[in-house]
């Protein structure tokens, strides 16, 4: 059987929408740098109307190790997202399905990402902590379940519902996004792969360090100086704490924007300087220092995540005390669902993944 990639673009395209039609009409499609994502939509009548298809982005032209190295990063990735699947605050696959060799993984598409809200402007307090401390539940779960590290975490890899999209709920209900974590594909990396990096504008100054020798750096609070960083991008409408919009410099600077944030070296020396570039921010002072100790140089002086939870649900109870009290409740019922749903099980999709894992046993697309 031919691969996939070995067919034209346009081609490519036809098998994948043509193995895929039920779940609807191909209606999108994009790129990541390791990925290929195409969108269906099942109509207004099926909920949920959008399915998203991930499959791995391989080239033809690519030497047969390089393929190997992308079907290891899909694998990977859907591993990790297996071990974390059942909590309500993950985003996951539903499913998997083969297309002329290369595996695609099936998802409900959200209604926006982190990085979509932020880009309409600042935050109101309240639904910027309440966000944080929902992505910050997520990574405690995570890190429960044995992925301790995200180590790429980012609004691009936070998705969000709007909750009066999908429920009714009375007008006074306080809370608007519900958060989904997203993308493990370097989740432990640092251990298991012997990678250490993220995106740079997210990463702390432990993520520079070479692994190569000697003992790993202590990555359990790395997490933490990202969700730093998200929060004050919520704050300010998309500016990161060095001062400029994030989006205006990385991962490609604008015109009349310093080129120098192509270089690993401005973004390292940041990172040492983290906390200290809050200082003059117009975010309240409680507010502020939270922020200014996820972004600690030194991780041990960072808080964990169970810390930082605690935090941010006491600062969202000063600021409204219903939403603070909602949240909670609904974090703990979604930690009840997680506990059901892992107990009970889901053999289908245990089935789908060991055949996966079967068919690829050296991560090779190629036997």
């Amino acid at each position: 059987m031919k691969k996939l990639w070995e067919f034209s673009t346009e081609l490519q395209r036809k098998l994948i929408e043509a193995h895929l039609c039920k779940y609807g009409t191909l209606i999108g499609e994009m790129s990541s740098p390791h990925s290929s994502i195409y969108t269906f939509d099942q109509g207004t009548n099926v909920d949920p109307r959008y399915i998203v298809a991930k499959g791995i982005q391989v080239d033809s032209t690519m030497p047969e190790q390089e393929k190997k190295k992308y079907f290891r990063r899909a694998l990977y990735e859907v591993n990790n997202a297996y071990l974390v699947l059942h909590h309500p605050l993950i985003h996951r696959f539903f499913d998997v399905d083969v297309v002329h060799c290369v595996p695609f993984l099936l998802s409900r598409k959200k209604d926006a990402t982190l990085r979509d809200v932020i880009s309409e402007g600042p935050l109101a307090l309240a639904e910027a902590i309440s966000i944080a401390s929902q992505i910050v539940h997520a990574l405690a779960y995570c890190s429960r379940q044995g992925i301790d590290c995200h180590q790429d975490l980012k609004p691009e890899n936070i998705f969000v519902d709007f909750i009066r999209n999908h429920f009714v709920v009375p007008p006074e209900y306080p809370l608007r996004y519900r958060v989904y974590l997203a993308d493990f594909e370097l989740a432990n990396a640092y251990r298991v792969l012997r990678h250490p990096y993220g995106s740079r504008p997210y990463m702390a100054p432990e993520q520079y360090k070479s692994l190569n020798e000697g003992p790993l750096p202590d990555f359990s609070r790395t997490d933490v100086f990202a969700v730093g960083v998200m929060l004050f991008e919520m704050l300010t409408g998309g500016v990161h704490p060095i001062g400029e919009r994030t989006t205006l410099i990385w991962p490609q600077p604008t015109e009349r924007k310093s080129r120098k944030w192509l270089r690993e070296d401005a973004w390292k020396q940041w990172s040492k300087d983290g906390a200290a570039a809050v200082i003059n921010s117009q975010i309240d002072e409680t507010t502020r220092l939270i922020v200014a100790d996820c972004l600690n140089p030194d991780p041990a002086e960072r808080p964990s995540t169970t810390e930082l939870e605690k935090r941010l649900l006491e600062r969202l109870n000063e600021l409204h005390k219903l939403a603070s009290e909602t949240l909670s409740l609904t974090l703990a019922q979604f930690d009840r669902i997680a506990t059901e749903s892992q107990e009970a099980g889901w053999p289908y999709y245990e089935d789908r993944l060991n055949r996966l894992n079967d068919a690829y046993p050296d991560n090779s697309p190629l036997t």
